[in-house]
């Protein structure tokens, strides 16, 4: 019987399983050199239309302010990713059970309905703009703007669902590492697959703030000032909400499970000091050795950080708010030049 109860007793100290490595696996380098691939290719394409219409110099000035070779290689990074289906994949290895639904929006309608509001809205408030071009050019100028509109649509969409995958976390089961919640491998993949994407929207955002900020515009002065106005209010805080929130959720997954193991090992500890005077010599051992798993797991870090992941949230936040600055100078600048 003391045998049996000794098993038992230890059955309830926090388990050391091995962890695996995920199984989803986003392959960024891949992805980064097929963005360039495709960005170079669409360049060429509008080079040669260009060149067709005797404008190829003027083609490529204006393509270099518009950024339309970093934001069609972004955007294709992005949709990479969004195809891949990493993120429910890397959810579903946290969780114990059915993770919770990635898709804020339900309705398949629903979601399409969002990204056309998002990529017809942002195309033709970029149309408005006025391109500095005319015939084919104009048009692929304009074809460029859809693609680009529409992208940051799903990309948007891809963002709400990373939002609602992390947020369904917070009241989910979940597999972690009982001695160390932070070093949770399957974790650890979750964060770095939200703050990888996080980083390269916000860096898509930043070329396409740019690119409104190219002082050529061809629309009224009053319009254009209003777009690089409105688009920043929209995506500065969408970027950063979606950088911090999912940042604020985790840890609080941690500290939960954190809580969960300390307390059954301090239910064990207050277990055994209740009948002290009973206590056995192989008893004290285990309740000294309760107490040092206590002690540690009470020390281990309370969140899943390491360089790559402290550098994707603060790069952001700081290009974030560079931006407005950006916004700033060149207003300044026009100012004193008019």
């Amino acid at each position: 019987m003391g045998a049996k109860a000794a098993r038992a007793r230890r059955s309830k100290l926090p388990q050391l399983s091995g962890r695996t490595a995920p199984r989803a696996e986003v392959s960024h380098a891949l992805y980064a050199v097929v963005g360039v691939g495709v960005g170079l290719l669409w360049t060429a394409v509008g080079y040669g239309i260009a060149a067709i219409q005797g404008s190829a110099h003027a083609f490529l000035e204006d393509w270099l302010h518009l950024k339309g070779f970093f934001l069609i290689s972004l955007g294709t990074w992005l949709m990479l990713i969004v195809r891949s289906d990493v993120l429910p994949a890397r959810v579903a290895d946290v969780t114990t059970v059915s993770p919770p639904a990635t898709g804020l929006l339900a309705s398949r309608w629903m979601r399409r309905a969002v990204v056309v509001v998002i990529g017809a809205g942002g195309t033709a408030s970029l149309i408005g703009l006025g391109f500095p071009a005319r015939g084919m050019v104009l048009a692929f100028m304009w074809t460029t703007c859809a693609i680009i509109c529409f992208t940051a649509g799903l990309a948007t969409l891809h963002t709400v669902d990373i939002l609602r995958a992390v947020s369904g976390l917070a009241t989910a089961e979940v597999k972690v590492f009982r001695y160390a919640p932070a070093r949770t491998v399957e974790l650890r993949a979750v964060v770095s697959y939200f703050t990888s994407f996080t980083l390269l929207v916000t860096i898509g955002y930043v070329f396409a703030l740019l690119g409104t900020l190219a002082p050529h515009w061809a629309g009224s002065t009053g319009y254009v000032e209003a777009v690089r106005i409105f688009w920043p209010i929209i995506y500065v805080p969408t970027c950063t909400v979606a950088l911090i929130y999912p940042h604020v959720v985790i840890h609080s997954l941690i500290q939960r499970e954190k809580e969960k193991t300390l307390l059954s090992c301090q239910e064990d500890i207050d277990g055994l000091l209740t009948r002290f005077h009973e206590l056995k010599t192989e008893d004290i051992e285990r309740t000294n050795t309760l107490a040092q798993w206590f002690d540690r797991i009470a020390g281990t870090p309370n969140y899943v950080v390491d360089f790559g992941i402290a550098a994707r949230t603060i790069l952001p936040l700081i290009v974030n708010i560079a931006s407005f600055f950006a916004k700033a100078a060149l207003s300044h600048g026009q100012s004193a030049a008019s």
